[in-house]
């Protein structure tokens, strides 16, 4: 009876139609997860592709404001006041602090020495305004702006002294 059992468990196993026997069923799984795998890093890189066009449209899209915006600062004419080329040729300093007490706008003043940039203090009224820097010119301010809000201070701004 045991042998009879067992030829028929052998027989069963042999003969049988199962997808796992040879592993068969395994591969075909292994190559539709590949398969599924190669269609998600596709969609994947699609997406990035189209996200990298957008930011870059925006980029543009955003520089053309600025230049516009300082072209009509730089260009066009207040009536009473003469116009804003004059007030072009300012001073533009490019803040990353301000404070009220004067100790701590030095001691912010000495870090930014530290990284580098030709830091110095601006009184306005009761203020201590900490500058990583500063320009004669708007649209050059506008350019080292971008750098120190990356290295400093993402609240970095542009004081016009006039």
């Amino acid at each position: 009876m045991k042998k009879m059992l067992f030829l028929l468990l052998i027989s069963t196993i042999t003969f049988s139609s199962c997808k796992f026997i040879g592993g068969k069923s395994v591969k075909s799984e292994r190559d539709s997860l590949r398969a599924y795998a190669y269609t998600l890093e596709q969609k994947v890189a699609n997406q990035e592709q189209d996200h990298q066009a957008s930011l870059d449209q925006l980029k543009q899209e955003s520089q053309a404001m600025i230049d516009s915006i300082v072209k009509i600062y730089e260009s066009e004419a207040v009536p009473g006041k003469g116009n804003y080329s004059a007030a072009s040729s300012g001073n533009y300093y490019l803040i990353v602090g301000s404070f009220k007490k004067a100790s701590n706008a030095s001691n912010w003043s000495s870090k930014i020495s530290n990284m580098g940039y030709q830091a110095e203090i601006v009184k306005v009224s009761y203020w201590n305004l900490v500058s990583a820097g500063s320009s004669t010119n708007l649209r050059s301010a506008l350019n080292e702006l971008s750098s120190i809000r990356s290295d400093v201070t993402g609240d970095a701004w542009i004081f016009v002294a006039r």
